[in-house]
């Protein structure tokens, strides 16, 4: 083959590969520094990237030799107690093995190069998608990804620990409906294009309820949706960009909760996007003069500690998200320390019975 110049900026794993003389997956273990390589053969591959500077810096070549005991955590976005408790999770799980977790919520991947990390958590699917397609394949470093079953193209060489959300929102519908709410909405941050799949589960299920009146129930934020309210322009930013710096969940449960208010559907239940969201919905209902739960139930995700300091206490369905971020951190470190890894975790979900979902049973 004809072998690319110095100056090519497009080499490719599979180009080493065929320049070393192995296979392409052998080229991704040796780069990566997951899995077993013959010590000759991965000098060669080592060094042919180097050459054809498919590393960015000199520090992903040291990380092959020298451990920091330090990983990073990518989040764009620690107002939300989900990811602050993740976090936490994180910090607990990595000190019991001798490391440090660092933190950085000014989401910039080409500032790993200068950091000295022997791995990398991202936040979550959106985020390892976008790494693994533009930047994953020029970092020798191991990566995982926290995931929520989002219909995101993530590479498989990303191990993730998922927490399922599309079987969660189902799980939240079948909870409402043996507490008697056949009417059930959904209040997110996004508009209904987008793929999360919270909105997905929400809309394949209530699909045959609604019918042509579906969308009357979902509550979605996004300013191109709503007309031309001016104070709804400043949400495009965080909805358009995925490394700005917070999202603002709370503002945008009141905006749900005045379209809850003046579209005054016979929904006598709405499931939200998540807590912090959830926690803004309820507060500008309250001061509407709705009362939760008696004129509307809400069920959440993420059961965050944030739970008992608002009233009424979110009915969650979701798992600890503590335990997700040792389950993260554990699952980095194996994977730096060559240890035998699933490429896939799922965690349980659970429903947690708060005061924020009213038994309408009882009403029949």
């Amino acid at each position: 083959m004809k072998l690319p110049s110095t100056d090519d900026k497009k080499i490719t794993r599979k180009d080493i590969a065929e320049m070393a003389g192995v296979s392409v997956s052998v080229v991704s273990r040796a780069l990566n520094n997951s899995g077993y390589v013959e010590q000759g053969k991965k000098q060669k591959i080592l060094s042919l990237a180097k050459q054809y500077g498919y590393t960015p810096h000199p520090v992903a070549m040291t990380l092959q030799q020298v451990r920091s005991r330090q990983i990073l955590f990518f989040c764009k976005d620690m107002q939300n107690p989900f990811n602050v408790d993740l976090y936490y999770g994180m910090i607990e799980a990595a000190q019991l093995r001798g490391y440090l977790v660092l933190f950085n919520a000014a989401i910039n991947f080409d500032r790993i190069r200068d950091i000295m990390v022997d791995g990398i958590i991202l936040q979550n699917d959106r985020l390892a998608s976008i790494y693994a397609e533009q930047y994953g394949k020029n970092y020798f470093l191991p990566v995982v990804a926290a995931s929520f079953g989002n219909q995101e193209k993530n590479a498989v060489s990303i191990p993730i620990v998922e927490f399922d959300m599309y079987e969660a929102c189902i799980r939240a519908i079948e909870y409402l409906r043996k507490n008697g709410h056949r009417n059930i909405a959904y209040a997110g941050p996004y508009p209904r294009t987008d793929n999360n799949a919270r909105s997905i589960a929400w809309q394949n299920t209530m699909r045959n309820v609604f019918k042509d009146r579906l969308y009357d129930y979902f509550y979605g934020i996004h300013y191109s949706e709503l007309g031309p309210m001016e104070e709804l322009k400043k949400f495009r930013a965080d909805y358009m960009n995925p490394f700005s710096v917070e999202e603002t969940y709370f503002e945008k449960g009141k905006i749900a909760a005045n379209l809850i208010v003046q579209r005054n559907t016979d929904a006598t239940a709405v499931i939200c996007f998540n807590d912090e969201m959830a926690f803004g919905m309820i507060a500008q209902l309250q001061r509407m003069g709705v009362r939760v739960p008696d004129d509307i139930s809400v069920v959440s995700f993420d059961c965050t500690n944030q739970r008992d300091a608002h009233y009424p206490t979110l009915t969650d369905i979701g798992v600890n998200p503590r335990y997700q971020g040792e389950r993260l951190a554990n699952l980095l470190i194996d994977k730096i320390e060559r240890k035998k890894i699933a490429y896939i975790s799922k965690l349980p979900i659970k429903v947690f019975p708060g005061d924020s979902v009213k038994n309408r049973n009882a009403l029949v």
